[in-house]
């Protein structure tokens, strides 16, 4: 009985102290919210993640219908009152409404020191984007613009993009920035200096502007094409200690691209402001089998790098290699401008008088808006007899040279008994002897073909990345199964191998790897399999936080291997 009474106050002391502790630290929570609801397509919102007496790692949600374009920055706040201390650490993250309907932001769930913590899900309403325009006063306070220096365009024309960033206050820290991509458009990039604020007045308000890039480009489709997507994200100070986050986005920019004049001739070489071609060569005068160098050079104002060879009838008796391609094409804030040089080895194995063939086509000329033919070039080459064996051991005749000769096929002996293999040994090994002669031809063509199946994917990277989708994504899979048993490693590995199978398969960059796009995509692909691969994509991002409301690994894998084998059946090019 003593032993016992002694017991309960020491039992009493061990509940008292953790009671204490857990009081001391205070109550663990976990929430997500967001700065505002209602929001219209286009705007960008910030999504916070709030843990409080809790500290953890926590990655940006992927949500259906938001973009990611920046975050996260970081705030926390540590209390202690009546003995009980208390810490808050919020994430914030910046999206961009990309979809006209409404989006659902699921629950999350973190581990806690007892248990697992999850937030309440909630909708956010999307409103349409606003018909009526604002009446534009100026750029506020903080604003990035898209400057065009045309926006009536031909199909191939020219023009300049620059992408700036205006801005009044003076303790503004840019911390991420989004050029798009230019959808309908072939770009080239103009080499400018590190960005830098510099001054300039604006209706009587001085801005700090600063030109983060500068593109030239080349419209590739006709009708209306949209430049939109350029926001940045920055902090600004407030106080010493203290500031928020701030965002501005540009305006989309529209641009009218229209088709060239019809007809369009059959030997069309492009769209430029002024454009002429030369032929060069390095002598008027050789003898036969002696090297000579001719060049073709095409130069002038527009996209030089979408010419191609020109078709040249070189005469029969010229052994004309494959042409080395010389650029010299600067790229400036006033567009492109240069050459391209074809130059061509050439070796005359006749004597004779000579015309280089010129280069045929038509160019269409924007001062002008007329098409325009190339001017027919004269240059001439005269070949004189060589002594063959100086270069070769072999000798091109002309017609006139040819000599028949009174024996050409002398008669044969069949009777030889000289040395040599038995006629029937010779036909019995026939068959042997056969395969052994064929092996050569064979590995010759098998080189050949692997040759010419690597030029292929080298003049067409996408449709060689399209071709071996399926036999990389076995491999991702492949991989993923080895962490059958880690889900944390497996959903990752299995999320990335599919991701990069979709984005192989529609010849996509990762940086267009949207979920509304994607399955947009495959509705013109792969009709049937959309609503599986919507399916399959939702259970990949709820593994991350809810893994428990999901199938198993080895089910996850066997539902995205007969995916993958559906989607090639049922695939269609367009």
């Amino acid at each position: 009985m003593r032993n016992l009474l002694t017991i309960r106050p020491i039992a009493l002391s061990i509940a008292f102290m953790l009671c204490a502790i857990v009081l001391a630290h205070g109550q663990e929570s976990f929430s997500v919210t967001i700065n505002k609801n209602p929001v219209r397509n286009g705007e960008t919102v910030q999504l916070s993640l709030s843990m409080k007496n809790i500290r953890q790692n926590v990655s940006a949600p992927q949500i259906n219908g938001l973009k990611l374009i920046g975050g996260p920055s970081t705030s926390q706040n540590n209390s202690w009152v009546n003995g009980v201390s208390s810490s808050e650490i919020k994430y914030t993250y910046t999206y961009q409404v990309q979809s006209n309907k409404d989006i659902n932001v699921p629950s999350y769930n973190i581990d806690g020191s007892t248990q697992k913590l999850r937030s309440n899900a909630f909708k956010i309403k999307v409103l349409p984007r606003s018909t009526k325009q604002k009446k534009q006063t100026g750029l506020g306070e903080l604003a990035c613009v898209i400057e065009l220096s045309k926006r009536n365009v031909f199909v191939g024309e020219p023009l300049v993009a620059s992408f700036k960033i205006y801005n009044r206050a003076n303790n503004l820290d840019v911390r991420e920035y989004n050029v798009p991509e230019m959808t309908g458009f072939w770009s080239e990039q103009i080499d400018i200096p590190d960005p830098r604020w510099e001054s300039e007045v604006i209706d009587g308000r001085r801005y700090n502007v600063a030109t983060v890039k500068k593109v030239v480009l080349f419209p590739q489709q006709t009708g209306e094409l949209t430049i939109d997507g350029f926001n940045l994200v920055g902090y600004k100070r407030t106080s010493f200690f203290d500031g928020k986050n701030v965002t501005a986005e540009a305006t989309p920019i529209q641009i009218q691209v229209k088709p060239l004049p019809e007809p369009i001739p059959s030997n069309m070489i492009g769209a430029f402001s002024r454009f002429r071609c030369q032929v060069k060569q390095n002598a008027t005068t050789c003898k036969t089998n002696e090297a000579l160098t001719v060049e073709y050079i095409f130069n002038g104002d527009g996209h030089l790098k979408f010419i191609q060879e020109p078709e040249l009838q070189w005469p029969g008796e010229f052994e004309v290699y494959d042409p080395e391609i010389i650029d010299r094409i600067k790229t400036t804030a006033k567009g492109e401008s240069g050459s391209r040089t074809f130059r061509y080895v050439v070796i005359p194995r006749a004597p004779g008088e000579y015309s280089l063939p010129p280069a045929e086509g038509q160019w269409f000329n924007l001062r002008t808006k007329a098409y325009s033919s190339l001017p027919s070039s004269s240059n001439t080459i005269s070949v004189e007899r060589g002594d063959a064996s100086a270069t070769s051991g072999l000798s091109y005749n002309s017609k006139t040279d040819i000599q028949v000769l009174n024996q050409d096929i002398r008669f044969i002996d069949t009777a030889w008994n000289g040395c040599g293999l038995d006629r029937n040994r010779w036909q019995s090994a026939l068959p042997l002897s056969t395969g052994w002669l064929a092996l050569g031809p064979s590995l010759l063509g098998l080189v050949f073909l692997t040759k010419r199946r690597r030029e292929e994917d080298r003049k067409n990277p996408k449709k060689s990345r399209q071709r071996k989708a399926k036999a990389t994504v076995r491999n991702e899979l492949r991989a993923a199964k080895k962490h059958l048993n880690n889900p944390s490693l497996f959903f990752p590995a299995l999320g990335q191998g599919l991701e990069d199978y979709l984005l192989a398969k529609l010849t996509w960059n990762s940086s267009q790897f949207q979920r509304d796009a994607i399955l947009e995509a495959l509705q013109l692909h792969a009709p049937d399999t959309v609503e599986n691969w919507k399916i399959l994509l939702d259970q990949l991002d709820m593994a991350r936080y809810a893994p428990g409301t999901i199938p198993a690994p080895d089910e996850m894998l066997a539902t995205s291997e007969r995916l993958v084998e559906q989607t090639e059946k049922s695939w269609i090019k367009r």
